[in-house]
């Protein structure tokens, strides 16, 4: 029986993804800046069943997760995409998982089994070659205004009797433009003309005599050049995006779908006052959801900020973190004394669906937030905090036909009431070198307070020397508390240490969640858990070499409610090696057992242990030829191996190697990038003893031109996927043209166009072709 159960349960995981959506994500091998870490996840089937993709991330050792989500591509492009500047704030390793929302309501999360304990993780602490004694001389950022026409100049003196002139090669935001510099003796010199607003980078590499590789510092210079004035120094930017998809099949069914988005974010100063704001407009935007729009206003002035609108703040990792709370936000801050206050709303109020006065659907209760922290000490230092948090559903917000069943009355959705008690120190020592600190807290719960607090004390089964209805606004007390009786099972401990020694990033935490622990105002918390992780992230050979080792112990059944305790082990490392900037090497590994702590019965049908073994292995290498028929190449070679195994039951293994191979060419003499990738997955899975394999191909091409001084940037690209194997054969052809233009320094647009064709070999009635088209139109000021 349990064995079929178990079957239910994989099937309810892996079958949705197999039928409608198939999935695939591969670790980013060449971070080449880990300000710009880019995460893809490609959609090899379902592009169109798919609503949203979100990100959730976190630092390794932090307890909650933020999330973020991915901008989608679209059918011909199937891929959602982040760029993770969030990871640039980390000293060493990032975890990451993705869940994908279909247009169903199905939630579906990727890795598949237990993304919240095994999730994807990357090294951010990247190998870095020497830095050669060059000094940037232009422009001064400080003291002079940068203009779209400005020169670069970097003095060579200091190593000017050891330096090979002839290697000098200078970049201008990731291209070489060393035929336009002019090299003196101590100095090298770059006119920049018609420079786009925003953030521009630019670096030297040379050789010595010894024939020793040396590279600059990375320099920045932000340029923002102004059509006209605006008063209050104000700039910003208006993006409006717009998406059209149409459907056809060989039934002469057809479909379309479109959706457009504003944003506008602005900035600005007068004297001591400085403001910005952001507001994000969607078509998607719907009073059966929860927000899509965002409002944001931001006030600053010294010693105190107001933030108006949506803001997602974090004040202690139990309390409120990563939390987007629609309201009123302040901080009063001095060096040795800082006030936060949030109040607003973390859940608006959502309408249920009722049919033929039935409750389809319950709906959602508006739910306010009010939290406050108080901190002492030098954040730089030493620091204490103290705060609470408060969050509470509006039971009126709601009409009782979407909370209550028609037919027998019971509740269908009840609201809750939730207190937090928390409290943290944090001591910081030899320069940031040596970190340590706590965080605690303790949570009161109640999940049913639609009847409010108990009458009276004797109304209950244990007696409390006070009236519950006299604490009524601080916290509803009745039977329904998540335990009536507070105790180990409702706090929550967190404590951390981290050192960097000799290039040697250690980080060490230890977290213990109880059972009955509960923090609405805590992004993705996980309850009844207990972890311990170990990180140890090296810098060798001079900075070419990190390697990263970790270790994450979990266990749940923290308070002994349970009959047994669940564990999982992970042991992950990554190294990484960049000895020459033409050449890098990945190798990664991560491997995981998960057990549910039941004692197998041999030759029992009701055996119901579970232990699942996971591995992966990852290797990635790229390398780049100047001299390769006048078009500088990188060539890239990755491979993973994962397996999944029922190691209690042998019920299912499920096995997966992947292959890609690409080439991306930049013409010396012609304005064209194209690169060229292949890949191939074999699939291997085992279930109940029934093999089923399946072959996955992949061919891509693209040309992309530099035209117009960089203003005019066409591409069109191909892709062409086949499967094949213990399945109906099926394939696709997938077709993009596109291009951005920069009608000034400061307006610019972009184009995509794109068709798809989709043909099933066995099934010819599942045929079906789509056309895509997105825009794009870009104005600063």
């Amino acid at each position: 029986m349990f064995r079929k159960s178990i079957i239910i349960v994989f099937s309810i995981l892996f079958l949705p993804l197999a039928a409608e959506i198939s999935l695939h994500h591969e670790l980013p091998v060449n971070i080449a800046d880990s300000r710009k870490t880019i995460l893809e996840l490609e959609v090899r089937e379902g592009f169109s069943e798919i609503e949203m993709v979100t990100v959730f991330f976190r630092q390794t050792g932090e307890t909650t997760y933020s999330e973020k989500e991915m901008e989608a591509g679209s059918e011909t492009n199937p891929f959602f995409t982040s760029i993770m500047t969030e990871f640039s704030n980390y000293p060493s390793n990032a975890e990451y998982f993705f869940v994908i929302t279909s247009k169903r309501g199905r939630i579906l999360k990727y890795p598949s089994f237990q993304p919240e304990i095994n999730p994807y993780r990357i090294t951010i602490n990247l190998p870095q070659r020497r830095r050669g004694n060059f000094v940037l001389l232009a422009p001064d950022n400080v003291y002079s205004d940068v203009t779209d026409n400005f020169l670069i100049a970097i003095s060579t003196f200091a190593i000017s009797d050891d330096l090979d002139y002839n290697s000098i090669q200078i970049f201008f935001d990731g291209k070489d433009v060393t035929k336009k510099a002019r090299i003196f003796t101590n100095t090298i010199t770059y006119q920049v003309t018609n420079a786009s607003n925003g953030e521009h980078s630019y670096f030297v590499k040379a050789k010595l005599q010894s024939g020793q590789e040396i590279e600059s510092n990375h320099w920045n210079t932000n340029v923002n050049v102004k059509a006209f004035e605006l008063p209050l120094n104000l700039t910003g930017r208006a993006l409006l995006s717009m998406r059209y998809m149409n459907y056809s099949n060989n039934d002469n069914a057809s479909d379309t779908d479109r959706s457009a988005n504003f944003l506008l974010t602005f900035k600005g100063s007068q004297a001591w006052l400085k403001f910005r704001s952001k507001l994000y407009l969607s078509s998607l935007e719907s009073s059966s959801y929860q927000p899509v729009n965002k409002y944001q206003m931001v006030f600053d002035v010294p010693h105190f900020e107001l933030t108006l609108g949506d803001y997602s703040p974090t004040m202690n990792s139990f309390l409120l973190d990563n939390k987007n709370v629609m309201g009123f936000h302040s901080k009063l801050h001095f060096n040795s004394l800082r006030l936060l206050f949030t109040t607003g709303r973390i859940n608006r109020k959502v309408d249920g669906k009722v049919v033929n006065d039935t409750t389809f659907t319950a709906g959602t209760f508006k739910q306010n937030n009010n939290t406050l922290r108080i901190e002492f000490g030098n954040p730089q230092g030493f620091q204490i905090g103290l705060g609470f948090a408060k969050n509470k559903d509006d039971i009126a917000s709601l009409n009782e036909e979407y909370y209550v069943d028609p037919v027998d009355s019971t509740l269908i959705k009840t609201p809750n009431d939730n207190l937090i008690l928390g409290s943290d120190f944090r001591l910081s020592l030899l320069n940031h070198r040596v970190l340590l600190g706590t965080e605690a807290a303790m949570s009161f719960y109640n999940d049913n307070i639609i009847d409010g607090p108990a009458t009276d004390a004797d109304s209950l089964d244990t007696n409390i020397p006070f009236n519950p209805e006299d604490f009524e606004s601080i916290f509803v007390i009745n039977e329904s508390m998540v335990p009536f009786k507070p105790g180990k099972a409702n706090l929550a401990l967190k404590s951390y240490l981290r050192l960097y020694f000799y290039r040697n990033l250690f980080h060490l935490s230890y977290t213990n969640i109880g059972s009955s622990f509960y923090s609405l105002s805590a992004n993705y918390l996980q309850r009844d858990v207990k972890i311990i992780s170990i990180n140890d992230n090296i810098m060798l050979m001079n900075n070419q070499l990190s390697m990263n080792f970790g270790l994450n112990l979990m266990y749940d059944n923290v308070n002994g409610t349970k009959d047994r305790t669940s564990s999982s082990t992970t042991v992950f490392t990554q190294l990484m090696y960049n000895p020459y900037e033409e050449l890098n090497f990945n190798l990664s590994f991560n491997t995981n057992s998960s057990e549910d702590g039941f004692e197998a019965i041999e030759d029992y049908e009701g055996n119901s242990a579970l232990k699942i073994q996971s591995n992966n292995v990852s290797f990635g290498t790229s390398y780049f030829v100047k001299q390769f028929f006048q078009m500088p190449t990188r060539f890239s070679v990755i491979f993973s191996n994962s397996t999944s195994k029922d190691d209690a039951n042998n019920i299912f293994d499920y096995q997966m190697n992947n292959l890609t191979l690409s080439a991306k060419s930049s013409f010396e003499e012609l304005p064209l990038t194209t690169t060229l990738s292949y890949t191939l997955t074999l699939n291997d899975n085992v279930e109940e003893s029934v093999q089923e394999t399946s072959n996955y191909n992949s061919f891509y091409i693209k040309g992309d031109l530099d035209l117009m001084d960089n203003r005019l940037k066409p591409y069109i690209d191909m892709r062409y996927t086949l499967y094949t194997g213990d399945i109906f054969t099926q394939s696709s052809q997938m077709f993009n043209l596109g291009g951005s233009f920069a009608i000034t320094t400061n307006s610019s647009v972009s184009a995509e166009t794109g068709l798809k064709f989709y043909q099933n070999a066995e099934e010819s009635n599942s045929n079906y072709s789509r056309m895509n088209f997105k825009m794009k139109i870009s104005q600063r000021f």
